[in-house]
C-alpha cells in the first residue's frame, strides 16, 4: 500500500496562497490544503492519504481523526505535536507499506527517513498535487462523452438509422 503522510501546517505555512489566510482563518486554510491534496487520494497515488495538524494546544486527550472526501484528517490529542504523531505512524505503516511524508522540516524528515520512509518537501508535494490535478481535468475531457459531439456521431449507424425512420414517420 502507497501512503502519504501530511504534516499539514508546515505545508500550510509554506504555501503562498494558504499560508497569509491560516492567522485570520484556520479553518479555511486547512479546507484549502485538503482540496488542494484531494486528486492524490486515488489508487492511482495513494492508497491512504493522511493530513496530521497540531492540536497540542487543545484539550482533547485524544486525537480526532475524520475522514473528508478519501483524505484522512488528524488532530493530533493534547501535547501531541503532528511531528510526533507522523513518526508514530511511520514506524506502524513502514513494514507493510510505502510511506511517503510531506513536510518542510528538514527534523522530521531525517527522523522518518530512518524509519524506512521517503520525505519529500512541501512545494515539491504542492507541485505534484497540481501537476495531477492537470493531468485528471485532461484525462477527463478525453473521456467519450464529455464533448458536445453531435448525436449522430455519438451512436451506431443502425441507431442512426432508426432514429431517423422514427423521426420521418
Amino acid at each position: 500500500m502507497k501512503v502519504l503522510l501530511v504534516d499539514g501546517y508546515n505545508l500550510i505555512y509554506g504555501h503562498p496562497r494558504l499560508s497569509g489566510l491560516v492567522d485570520r482563518d484556520p479553518d479555511s486554510a486547512r479546507e484549502g490544503l485538503l482540496k488542494e491534496l484531494s486528486c492524490l487520494a486515488s489508487p492511482n497515488y495513494y492508497q491512504l492519504v493522511m493530513v496530521v495538524f497540531d492540536a497540542a494546544g487543545s484539550r482533547r486527550p485524544e486525537p480526532v481523526i475524520e475522514d473528508r472526501g478519501g483524505i484522512t484528517v488528524v488532530f493530533t490529542r493534547r501535547s501531541q505535536s503532528a511531528d510526533s504523531f507522523i513518526e508514530a505512524a511511520v514506524r506502524r505503516l513502514v513494514p507493510g507499506s510505502e510511506v511517503e511524508v510531506a513536510t518542510s522540516d528538514r527534523v522530521l524528515a531525517n527522523m522518518v527517513a530512518g524509519f524506512g520512509a521517503r520525505s519529500v518537501d512541501g512545494a515539491s508535494m504542492l507541485g505534484m498535487a497540481q501537476e495531477t490535478l492537470i493531468e485528471t481535468r485532461g484525462e477527463m475531457r478525453r473521456l467519450p462523452g464529455n464533448r458536445r459531439a453531435p448525436l449522430e456521431d455519438r451512436v451506431s449507424e443502425e441507431v442512426r438509422h432508426l432514429l431517423d425512420q422514427m423521426r420521418y414517420q
